[in-house]
């Protein structure tokens, strides 16, 4: 649906109604952003010319971060804000509304195949759970970095293809990614459970999930052996008992539907743990419903 650019909220409230949560750009973040950017690209044209033209013309990697990355991190900032002006992000019970310069896509969560996050470190989930012990909700906490706004992000893809790619720059990512988080989480966590427990082997990415255990490339880590699942320098790293060195190394933004990864892996060592221990399922922080 295309409208002019004044008229898509108004749209969306009339149709719609009041939003449960409402993400933009800030214009002084994107005006804050947009001015470092630019002063990075002079940069990189005063600095190279009196380098190469009038200094001594080296290079090593020293040089490489002063006269190449420097100005590209510019360039790669410019292009972020670029792509993202304009952009509103509404939630509604039934789904999300993307509006971006004249343009409306919505995602209802029943349609939403997987979300993929990219964090840069996490010691795990965030987990909530009923009286009976089952899970409820789970989200990875993320973070909103200051300068490298391509080290966070989320897309969400709905089942018929069409995706949705959202930036650090909106205000309350934070918010954002976990209202998606908890939202899908909801939509997806039944399906997902009742897949695993009817024997299925459940593909995230590179890596399955069964009964036996996780599985990667060929190579199988037993559920009794696997100490934790943390995420560190965007990477998401399975580590195994008695191991120093993590068992696989995993781009943590090429994982499917990550925290419905997090509440499985919970579960499962929940099911897997010692009859006479009270099982704490490593890989994730508890927190009891209200």
């Amino acid at each position: 649906m295309d409208l002019p650019d004044d008229e898509h909220l108004q749209w969306a409230h009339t149709e719609l109604g009041e939003p449960d949560a409402f993400f933009r750009i800030s214009r002084a973040r994107f005006l804050t952003k947009l001015l470092l950017g630019v002063l990075l690209l002079l940069y990189g044209v005063v600095a190279n010319y009196l380098w190469w033209v009038h200094g001594p013309a080296t290079f090593g990697h020293f040089e490489l971060l002063l006269l190449v990355f420097l100005p590209l991190s510019g360039a790669t900032l410019l292009l972020h804000m670029y792509r993202n002006r304009g952009l509103y992000v509404l939630i509604y019970p039934t789904g999300l509304l993307r509006l971006r310069r004249g343009e409306v896509d919505s995602f209802p969560w029943a349609e939403i195949a997987h979300i993929q996050l990219k964090v840069q470190r996490a010691t795990g989930a965030e987990l909530t759970y009923d009286s009976d012990g089952a899970p409820t909700a789970c989200w990875i906490p993320v973070d909103v970095p200051t300068f490298k706004l391509w080290d966070a992000g989320l897309t969400v893809l709905r089942e018929d293809g069409v995706e949705a790619n959202f930036g650090s720059a909106l205000t309350d990512y934070d918010q954002l990614a976990e209202q998606i988080q908890l939202r899908t989480f909801t939509a997806l966590w039944p399906r997902i459970r009742e897949q695993f427990f009817a024997g299925e082997r459940l593909a995230f990415g590179e890596l399955e999930i069964g009964f036996a255990g996780v599985r990667h490339n060929g190579k199988l880590l037993a559920w009794r052996e696997v100490k934790e699942f943390v995420i560190s320098q965007g990477k998401l790293s399975i580590k195994q008992t008695g191991k120093w060195l993590p068992w696989v190394l995993v781009d943590m933004a090429s994982v499917p539907n990550p925290h419905v990864l997090f509440a499985l892996v919970a579960e499962i060592q929940h099911l897997f743990a010692p009859s006479q221990q009270k099982p704490k399922p490593s890989p994730v922080k508890q927190q009891d419903e209200e």
